[in-house]
C-alpha cells in the first residue's frame, strides 16, 4: 500500500485505545484521567467484557489494548492469549491494568505476551499517568515512525512536483 493511501493528510490521528473492564466506573475514571494525562489525543473505546471487546476488534482498528485481569467469563489473561493467537492483533501492544497487585499475575501476564502490567492500586491520577506514559512508549515509537514516513513521502512529492 502506498504511503499516500495510508496517510491521506499529515495531521496525526489520536492513539486509539480499547479499554476492557467489567466495572463501568473504572472505565469512566480511567477515560477521564487518561485524557487529562496527555496533550496528544487518545480516542478511548470501552468494553465491559473480553467477549464484547473481541466483537469490537473484529470491526474496528485499535493501537493498544488495556484490560483488567479479573472479569467474569474470559479473564484478562485468557483475552490476551486470544489476541496473541489472532492474525490481526497478535502484535498489538497489550497492557494489563488491574487492581490485583500480585507479582504472580504480573509474571503470568508478561510470560503470555503482555507488554506491561500496571496496578490500579493507589491514586487514580498517578496510576493513569503511568498508564498514559506506557501507551505513549508502546505506541508512540510505532506512530512516530509512521509520521516520519509520511513526512518523507510528502517531501518527496513536493520535490517531484517542483521538477
Amino acid at each position: 500500500m502506498e504511503l499516500q493511501t495510508r496517510y491521506p493528510n499529515s495531521i496525526p490521528r489520536p492513539i486509539r485505545i480499547l479499554h476492557v473492564d467489567d466495572e463501568p466506573a473504572d472505565l469512566e475514571i480511567t477515560r477521564i484521567f487518561l485524557r487529562r494525562a496527555t496533550k496528544r489525543g487518545f480516542e478511548i473505546d470501552g468494553a465491559l467484557s473480553a467477549e464484547e471487546a473481541m466483537v469490537k476488534l473484529e470491526s474496528e482498528q485499535f493501537d493498544v489494548v488495556i484490560a483488567d485481569y479479573k472479569m467474569p467469563g474470559m479473564d484478562g489473561l485468557e483475552f490476551l492469549q486470544a489476541l496473541r493467537r489472532s492474525r490481526k492483533y497478535a502484535h498489538t501492544p497489550f497492557i494489563l491494568f488491574t487492581g490485583i497487585g500480585n507479582s504472580g499475575v504480573a509474571e503470568k501476564a508478561l510470560e503470555k505476551g503482555a507488554d506491561r502490567y500496571i496496578s490500579k492500586a493507589g491514586n487514580p491520577a498517578s496510576q493513569c499517568g503511568e498508564l498514559a506514559r506506557a501507551v505513549h512508549e508502546l505506541v508512540g515509537g510505532k506512530k512516530g515512525r509512521e509520521e516520519q514516513e509520511c513526512l518523507q513521502y510528502s517531501t518527496h512529492l513536493w520535490h517531484k512536483a517542483r521538477w
